[in-house]
């Protein structure tokens, strides 16, 4: 599988049942699939009772200590719209898949290493990317955000960056540090790193809808295995995808029945039942 110069698609989604083909062909195709969606779409297929705690698995915790309703079907929507997509090319029930989380929050899917995904949700708006080729990190923000002005650029930019920015006419300033910021997010949440990564010692260049990792004085990194998208998500939002194409694997075949023996897989589904039972 080999990623492309051109991005991946960000495909919306109205709910459980898909659309889900544009996903499924993108994976096949580049092994990264991209999909938005908004929680309007989503909230009116939210599972409640024993269904829920089957869907949430482990999270069902994580659920009942949110404080809000508001917050509540957020997340919800957020799990079912991860385990969705990832059901697809893993070829299992979207409740058979058990979400894990690691040191600086970064998510996993549970005994299915085979891909990486990764969330994140700004308003109403949900992004979730999947990837079989190596990490994947996704960002969105609205694309009418206003940072430049309020010493967002000092404490995010390196001096590149920040004199690059100046160059700019006044006009274009937000709207190439909102790239920036987006691309700093999704490749610091692909490495797990999460904003603990600081940003004003790594920079990037834009160049159209891709961009170039460089050091604090703008010079490239010239790392051949990582990809940098911003891209347009649900009409009022900026996205950005960093993939690592490390080429893990060869094998297209991502299922958990082929990657798992089967008397494994069957013993890991009657023992996610029985606990949500």
């Amino acid at each position: 599988m080999t990623l492309t110069a051109a991005p991946p698609p960000v495909l919306q989604v109205r709910g459980p049942d898909g659309p889900w083909t544009g996903a499924l062909a993108a994976f096949e195709r580049t092994g990264v699939a991209v999909v938005c969606a908004t929680q309007a779409d989503w909230r009116p297929h939210l599972p409640t009772g024993s269904n829920l705690k089957r869907l949430l698995g482990r999270d069902f915790r994580r659920f009942r200590a949110l404080a809000s309703d508001e917050l509540r079907a957020r997340f919800v929507a957020s799990r079912m719209l991860v385990k969705h997509l990832a059901a697809g090319p893993l070829q299992v029930r979207p409740e058979d898949l058990e979400l894990g989380y690691g040191m600086h929050g970064r998510m996993y899917l549970r005994g299915c290493e085979q891909v990486e995904i990764s969330l994140s949700h700004t308003r109403d708006v949900l992004l979730v990317g999947i990837s079989s080729v190596g990490l994947i990190g996704v960002d969105t923000e609205p694309a009418d955000r206003k940072l430049y002005g309020r010493d967002v650029e000092r404490l995010m930019c390196t001096p590149h960056e920040r004199s690059e920015l100046d160059a700019l006419e006044l006009t274009d300033r937000n709207d190439r540090l909102l790239r920036l910021w987006t691309l700093k997010e999704a490749y610091s949440k692909a490495l797990g790193q999460g904003l603990l990564f600081p940003f004003t010692e790594f920079g990037f260049v834009p160049q159209g809808w891709s961009a170039q990792l460089a050091r604090a004085d703008g010079t490239p990194v010239g790392d051949a295995q990582w990809r940098y998208w911003t891209v347009p998500v649900a009409g009022k939002f900026l996205g950005a995808i960093a993939v690592q194409n490390n080429r893990r694997s060869e094998r297209r075949d991502t299922r958990v029945g082929t990657a798992l023996p089967q008397r494994l897989v069957n013993s890991i589904q009657d023992s996610l039942r029985a606990r949500a039972g």
